[in-house]
C-alpha cells in the first residue's frame, strides 16, 4: 500500500515536473543566484536543493547540461553582486550584518581571502558559511574585478555540477 502511494507520488511529481521542464533553469539560476548573494544565502539551502533537482530533472527528460549552465550563471551572477557591494562598502562592510554580529567572519574570510587569492575565492564555495562572504570580502579588498570574474566563474561552474550531477547520475544508474 505504501509502496503504492510512493509510487503514485512520484508519478505525479514527475509528471508536474516534465509539464513545466522550461520553468526547471529559471528555478536553478535563482537558487545559485540566491546562494551567492551574502545575506540572502543564510535562508536559501540550494546546495541541498541542487542534488534533488538534478535527479528529479533527469527522471523527467531534462538536459544536464542546460541546467548546470542555469545555476552557474546564477551563481556568477549573484557573486558578482556581492563583489559590487563589497567594493562600494569597502570599509564599512564589516560594520554590517552579519559580519558585525559576528566579526570572527569578516576576518576570517579577509584572510582566506588574502592568503589564497583566486583559489580562495574557488574553494569558498565549497566551504558552507564562506561561499557568500568571500565574494564580499573580495570586494571590500579591491581585488581587481578580472581575477575575480574568472575565479568565479570556474568555482560557480564546478560548484553548480557538482551539486547538479549526482542526481543525474542516479537517475542514469536506474534506467
Amino acid at each position: 500500500m505504501i509502496s503504492d502511494t510512493v509510487q503514485w507520488i512520484s508519478a505525479e511529481v514527475l509528471g508536474v515536473v516534465a509539464a513545466n521542464i522550461a520553468f526547471v533553469g529559471p528555478i536553478v539560476f535563482a537558487l545559485g543566484f540566491a546562494e551567492s548573494i551574502v545575506f540572502l544565502s543564510l535562508f536559501v539551502p540550494s546546495t541541498i536543493l541542487f542534488l534533488g533537482i538534478g535527479g528529479v530533472h533527469h527522471a523527467a527528460g531534462g538536459s544536464f547540461f542546460d541546467v548546470w549552465l542555469w545555476g552557474a550563471l546564477g551563481a556568477f551572477l549573484g557573486d558578482a553582486l556581492s563583489y559590487a557591494a563589497g567594493r562600494f562598502f569597502k570599509n564599512d562592510v564589516a560594520n554590517v550584518w552579519p559580519f558585525n554580529a559576528n566579526p570572527t567572519w569578516y576576518e576570517f574570510a579577509r584572510d582566506f581571502t588574502q592568503k589564497w587569492g583566486m583559489l580562495g575565492i574557488i574553494g569558498s564555495k565549497f566551504l558552507g558559511m564562506m561561499r557568500p562572504f568571500v565574494p564580499v570580502v573580495a570586494g571590500a579588498m579591491v581585488m581587481p574585478l578580472p581575477l575575480f570574474l574568472v575565479a568565479s566563474a570556474i568555482s560557480s561552474l564546478v560548484w553548480a555540477g557538482a551539486f547538479l550531477a549526482p542526481g543525474y547520475g542516479i537517475g542514469m544508474l536506474m534506467k
